[in-house]
C-alpha cells in the first residue's frame, strides 16, 4: 500500500520519466496523466508534488524577486522567433518595479518595447504566488485580450513543474488555479461584471478603448477595484489622441504637491531605449559580392580599416559621431553615414543592404506622423489632426500674449470682464485708435452654467503685407485683405443676456459700428443672443441688422438669414474653409488659448460612418469661432467691409496692387 502511494507523490525526476515516456509514444497509467485537458505543459490539480530542498529556496527566491523569477525561469519568444529566457533590459526591470511596487501604475509605451510581455509575467506571478486573488483583464479589442491570454499561458507552460500551480480552468477568456486564483477577461460592456473579486485590474492599449465607452467602464469599475484591500490597477497605453487616458497620464506626471495629481504612479518608455533601434546596419549580401568580384572577409576588412573598429555609436554634445562595430556571430555591421563608403571605387551599398530601423519601420506603417505617434509617443497623427505639424508650428510662431485692457468703454457694465483681452502689439491693437479699424466678430454662445464656454473672437481687417502681395499672385481683390486676431472674449459663467451687453459695449462704443461685421453661430443659442439684443442696443437699432452676415438657413431660402446654421456636410466644408484660410494666410491667429485648441482638433468618425473634428478633450468653443468665421471670405457682407475699407482708406495702395 505504501509503495502505492508512494506512485502518487510526484518529484521532478519522475515528471521527466514520464514526460520521456510520453516523447517515446509510450501509454500512461492513470496516475501518470500529468496535463489539464492532455494539454501539455498544463499541469492538474490536485496534484502531490514533493519539493526538493534545492527546489523550495528557488520557489521562494521566485516568490520574492519577480525579476529572478523573470529571467531565471520565464521563456518567452525572442525576436528571431527562437524560445529562451527572458533577458530584462534595465527599462524592463523599471517597468515590472512601476507595476508591482505601486498600487496604481499607468505606462505609455511605444510599440515592440516589451510592455505586454512584461504584463503577463507580473500577473502571472501575481496569480500562482498568491492564493484568492482575481486579475481582470480589459483591453480595447477582443484580439488584443486573447494575445495577452496566450502569451500568459506560453509563459506558464515553459516553467518547471515545481512553479506550477494545477489549472481547474484553461481557455480562451480565463485561466483558474487551483490555489483559488484566476486570471479572467472581460468582454468591452458598458456594465462591467462584477462577479467576482479583482485585486488587479490590467487595462491595456487603454488610450485605444473608445472614449465614451471606457469613461463610463472606468467610473464604474475603479470603485469597485478601490474597495479591494491591497488592490492593483495598471493602465497601459500606446497614444491615441487627447482622450482619457491623456488625462489620467499627464495627472500622474504632476508634481506631488500640484492639487491636481492624481493617485497614479507613471513611466514612459520610448523606442530608442530598446538596444540597436538607432543603430544604422550593414548586412553584405554575398551574392552582390560574387557579382563584383569581392570576398567578404575583404570588403570587411577594407570597412574595418576605414573606421575604427573598437569604436561603438557614441554620442558627443548631442552629435553622433562616425563609428562601426562588427559582430561576427550575425556578419552585420552598424554604422553612420553609410552611404558614402566605396570599396575599390563601387558604392558599398551595391555590396551591401543598408538599414536603419527608424526608416524601415516608418515605411512598414506608412508614415512618419504615424511612427510619431506608435514610437515617439506623440498623442496626435498627422492623418488625424486639422493641421500638419509644420502648420501647428507655424501658428506657434504666431503667438503673441493677451493682456486684459482698462477700457472707459466699460465702466458702465455692472460685471467684471477681465476675461476680455486684447493682443500685447500696439500695431495691432491701441486702445486709442480703435474706431480707425474694420472689425469681424465670430460669436460662439453658451448658457453660462459653468459648462461650455461663450467666445466672443474679434479680428481685425487688414492689407496684406507688401512683401507678400508682391511675392503672390492673386486672384481678386480680395485676396489682398487678410483677418488678424487682435482681441478674445471667453467666459463660461454669464448668461446669454449678459453676453449681449458685453458685445454691444465693444461692437458700438469700442469699435466704430459702421466697420464691425459679425458671424454668429445660431445652432444653439443664437436666436437668444439675438432675442436679448434689442434691449441692449438702445437707440443703434439701425445697426441691428447691418452688422450680422447673412447665410441661407436651408436649401430653400433665397435671400439669406442672419447668422450661421450648420450641419454636418457644412461643417466639414468649413473645416476644409479654416485650413485654407489658415494655409493661405487669409486669418492671422495670435492667442495662445486658440492655438492650442486647434493642436488638439481632430478627425473623430461617428457610429453611422460620418467623419467631422472635434477638440480630443476639453473645449472648442475657442477654435470653433475661429472656423465658422472662415465661412465670411465668400459672404458679400465681408466684400462689402473690404470694400468700404478700400474707398476710406486704401484706394491708391491697393489699385497700384491691383493693376
Amino acid at each position: 500500500m505504501a509503495e502505492k502511494l508512494q506512485e502518487f507523490i510526484l518529484t521532478t525526476e519522475i515528471v521527466e520519466d514520464i514526460n520521456e515516456k510520453e516523447n517515446l509514444g509510450k501509454i500512461l497509467k492513470r496516475h501518470e496523466k500529468l496535463w489539464f485537458t492532455n494539454t501539455r505543459g498544463v499541469r492538474k490539480a490536485n496534484l502531490v508534488f514533493a519539493m526538493t530542498e534545492d527546489e523550495f529556496e528557488e520557489y521562494v527566491k521566485c516568490k520574492i524577486n519577480i525579476h529572478y523569477f523573470a529571467e531565471k525561469y520565464c521563456q518567452i519568444k525572442r525576436e528571431d522567433g527562437t524560445v529562451g529566457p527572458m533577458k530584462l533590459r534595465d527599462y524592463q526591470k523599471e517597468i515590472i518595479d512601476l507595476y508591482t511596487k505601486n498600487s496604481r501604475s499607468i505606462l505609455m509605451a511605444s510599440r515592440q518595447t516589451g510592455k505586454t510581455v512584461s504584463a503577463a509575467i507580473v500577473m502571472l506571478h501575481f496569480v500562482l504566488f498568491n492564493d484568492d486573488k482575481g486579475v481582470m483583464i480589459v483591453a480595447n479589442k477582443g484580439k488584443t485580450v486573447k494575445e495577452i491570454i496566450r502569451k500568459i499561458k506560453d509563459i506558464y507552460k515553459l516553467l518547471p513543474f515545481f512553479l506550477k500551480k494545477g489549472v481547474v480552468n484553461w481557455n480562451e477568456t480565463q485561466i483558474a488555479f487551483e490555489n483559488n486564483s484566476r486570471i479572467q477577461t472581460e468582454n468591452r460592456t458598458r456594465e462591467p461584471s462584477l462577479g467576482f473579486t479583482i485585486d488587479l485590474l490590467y487595462l491595456d492599449e487603454f488610450a485605444h478603448i473608445p472614449d465614451n465607452f471606457i469613461r463610463d467602464y472606468y467610473g464604474a469599475i475603479v470603485p469597485v477595484v478601490s474597495s479591494v484591500e491591497n488592490s492593483r490597477i495598471i493602465i497601459t497605453s500606446t497614444p491615441d489622441g487627447f482622450n482619457m487616458f491623456w488625462e489620467l497620464l499627464t495627472a500622474a506626471e504632476l508634481p506631488e504637491d500640484d492639487p491636481r495629481k492624481n493617485p497614479y504612479k507613471a513611466m514612459r518608455v520610448y523606442w530608442t531605449q530598446v538596444p540597436g533601434r538607432e543603430d544604422t546596419k550593414i548586412k553584405i549580401v554575398d551574392a552582390k559580392l560574387k557579382k563584383f568580384g569581392f570576398i567578404k572577409s575583404q570588403v570587411l576588412r577594407e570597412i574595418r580599416e576605414k573606421y575604427n573598429i573598437d569604436l561603438y555609436k557614441k554620442r558627443e554634445n548631442g552629435e553622433v559621431i562616425d563609428c562601426v562595430k562588427y559582430n561576427v556571430d550575425d556578419e552585420k555591421t552598424y554604422i553612420d553615414s553609410i552611404r558614402k563608403i566605396r570599396i575599390n571605387g563601387i558604392p558599398l551599398p551595391e555590396l551591401a543592404v543598408v538599414t536603419n530601423w527608424q526608416e524601415d519601420e516608418t515605411k512598414l506603417i506608412g508614415s512618419p506622423e504615424k511612427f510619431d505617434q506608435e514610437y515617439g509617443l506623440h498623442f496626435i497623427t498627422g492623418d488625424k489632426i486639422l493641421f500638419n505639424k509644420e502648420t501647428i508650428d507655424l501658428l506657434k510662431k504666431n503667438q503673441i500674449p493677451f493682456d486684459y485692457v482698462d477700457l472707459p468703454q466699460f465702466e458702465k457694465l455692472r460685471i467684471p470682464y477681465d476675461s476680455l483681452k486684447f493682443v500685447r502689439d500696439i500695431n495691432l491693437f491701441n486702445p486709442l485708435k480703435s474706431k480707425d479699424y474694420y472689425i469681424l466678430f465670430s460669436l460662439d454662445l453658451a448658457e453660462g452654467l459653468a459648462k461650455d464656454y461663450s467666445v466672443i473672437n474679434i479680428f481685425r481687417l487688414m492689407l496684406r503685407d507688401k512683401e507678400e502681395i508682391e511675392r503672390y499672385r492673386y486672384d481678386s481683390l480680395y485676396d489682398l485683405f487678410k483677418i488678424e486676431q487682435i482681441g478674445l472674449y471667453r467666459n463660461n459663467v454669464y448668461s446669454i443676456r449678459e453676453i449681449a451687453h458685453i458685445f454691444y459695449l465693444l461692437a458700438f462704443e469700442v469699435f466704430d459700428p459702421e466697420k464691425v461685421k459679425v458671424v454668429l453661430e445660431m445652432n444653439t443659442y443664437g436666436g437668444e443672443f439675438l432675442s436679448h439684443l434689442p434691449n441692449v442696443f438702445e437707440g443703434n437699432n439701425y445697426y441691428f441688422n447691418a452688422v450680422f452676415l447673412r447665410y441661407k438657413h436651408n436649401r430653400e431660402d433665397i435671400v439669406g438669414k442672419i447668422g450661421l446654421k450648420l450641419n454636418k456636410d457644412k461643417h466639414l466644408i468649413i473645416d476644409k474653409e479654416f485650413q485654407q484660410a489658415i494655409r493661405n494666410r487669409k486669418m492671422i491667429l495670435h492667442s495662445d488659448v486658440n492655438i492650442s485648441e486647434i493642436t488638439t482638433f481632430s478627425k473623430h468618425e461617428t457610429a453611422s460612418g460620418n467623419v467631422t473634428y472635434k477638440a480630443e478633450s476639453g473645449h472648442d468653443d475657442v477654435v470653433m469661432s475661429t472656423i465658422t468665421l472662415s465661412t465670411c471670405f465668400d459672404n458679400v457682407g465681408y466684400k462689402n467691409l473690404v470694400d468700404l475699407m478700400v474707398n476710406n482708406d486704401l484706394q491708391g495702395d491697393v489699385l497700384r496692387y491691383v493693376e
